[in-house]
């Protein structure tokens, strides 16, 4: 069964502790991107696309990013999603 919530139910501070077990290392604690690549989660127009390309790119990965697919249930790609949206500047 598909996750159905919208993005406000989803939970920002679990996204945080999922952050920094699965991405901070290649985007950094502050969203900012650690290696060449990795795109800065804190430029505010990085973030302009809606919760469902969000988490399909961490599902499925891009570029050099691996998937998360079967790793991350769709709540937690949520979560993620969420969190990410808290590291805009």
């Amino acid at each position: 069964m598909a996750w159905s919530g919208a993005a406000s139910a989803a939970d920002a501070i679990n996204g945080s502790k999922l952050y920094a077990r699965h991405c901070g290392n290649c985007h950094g604690s502050d969203g900012a991107g650690q290696i060449p690549g990795a795109p800065d989660f804190s430029r505010g127009e990085r973030m302009l696309q809606p919760d469902s390309a969000i988490v399909d790119s961490i599902k499925n990965g891009k570029g050099m990013m691996p998937a998360f697919r079967g790793q991350l249930t769709t709540k937690e790609l949520f979560d993620l999603s969420a969190y990410l949206r808290t590291l805009r500047r």
